[in-house]
């Protein structure tokens, strides 16, 4: 029996127990039925001492387990995984948000780090029965990026990199806060222009945001990206205005838009461009970011 099918009849065989299986049965029949096994329900296999064979189900994961310097040992990872260009060739398992469990099980890994329990409640209880254990990476706040990598560093047995990768992190963290300028300024971090999305209630980017003495001015809305009009950000009028874009068309474009509009911020050319990349993914580039943002606050102060 080929490796596919000894895969498939794994799957099936996790549903449907016994000799007598369905045929026919769509694929997404049963990510369905999978994605009703609570998370909760199951209890995660014991991760090694030194994983050899890891697949990641994030971008940043992606790049902590590059940072932690145990990028040789990924053998897979998800679509929207672009950095460093190491990853271009790597086979990929999914959109993040939806993994295939066949093609992450045929890659055979020995450690799968995944994102939030949500994104991966379809392959846990495959993963489980197998005994390839499923590790979350979640970073709540920036000092948590260090201390990932480290975890990344034990659970690969690459200790020394790990923690000299870390530190080097905190290092630069320390001397952001040490600089921070002493008046504090309100920000608002777009999301997208068209519809106005922005940076709510999200943990980590307000968390980030103290590094350069700043505040999210919709850090108390329920939602960690909710949806405004225009009118909200003329009512609050920020002193500065985040946009994803380091594009100077996009970057005059949207400043030119926002000050036809009554945003003081923007009639001041208080906007500044950041690579969505960089500030919206939980992982190491993240603190490059700040380094960008924090020296372009106080230039502009």
């Amino acid at each position: 029996m080929c490796m596919a099918t000894r895969i498939r009849a794994r799957l099936y065989s996790l549903i449907w127990p016994g000799k007598c299986k369905p045929h026919g049965v769509h694929r997404r029949l049963l990510l369905l039925t999978l994605g009703l096994l609570p998370v909760w329900a199951w209890a995660q296999a014991s991760a090694p001492k030194s994983a050899q064979r890891i697949v990641s189900l994030a971008p940043h994961i992606t790049e902590l387990v590059f940072a932690a310097g145990a990028g040789n040992r990924l053998i897979g990872t998800v679509q929207s995984s672009d950095f460093p260009k190491d990853v271009e060739a790597l086979p990929r398992v999914g959109d993040g948000l939806h993994i295939d469990p066949e093609t992450l099980i045929s890659l055979q890994p020995d450690l799968v780090l995944g994102w939030q329990a949500g994104a991966t409640q379809g392959v846990a209880p495959i993963l489980k029965t197998l005994g390839i254990p499923l590790v979350h990476i979640n970073p709540k706040s920036v000092q948590d990026i260090p201390d990932a990598i480290e975890e990344i560093g034990r659970l690969t047995d690459n200790n020394v990199s790990a923690q000299a990768a870390a530190e080097s992190i905190r290092e630069r963290l320390t001397h952001l806060k040490q600089h921070a300028p002493t008046q504090s300024v309100s920000i608002v971090l777009e999301i997208n222009p068209a519809p106005l999305y922005v940076v709510g209630n999200d943990p980590l980017l307000n968390n980030a945001l103290q590094y350069c003495n700043a505040t999210n001015q919709f850090a108390d809305v329920p939602q960690a990206a909710p949806l405004i009009g225009l009118e909200n950000l003329l009512a609050n009028q920020p002193d500065f205005i985040v946009i994803r874009s380091e594009s100077n068309r996009l970057m005059k474009e949207r400043t030119g838009f926002l000050a036809a509009k009554g945003v003081q911020a923007a009639r001041q050319g208080k906007v500044i461009g950041i690579d969505p990349d960089l500030l919206f993914r939980p992982g190491p580039r993240l603190v490059d970011a700040l380094e960008q943002l924090c020296t372009q606050l106080q230039d502009q102060r």
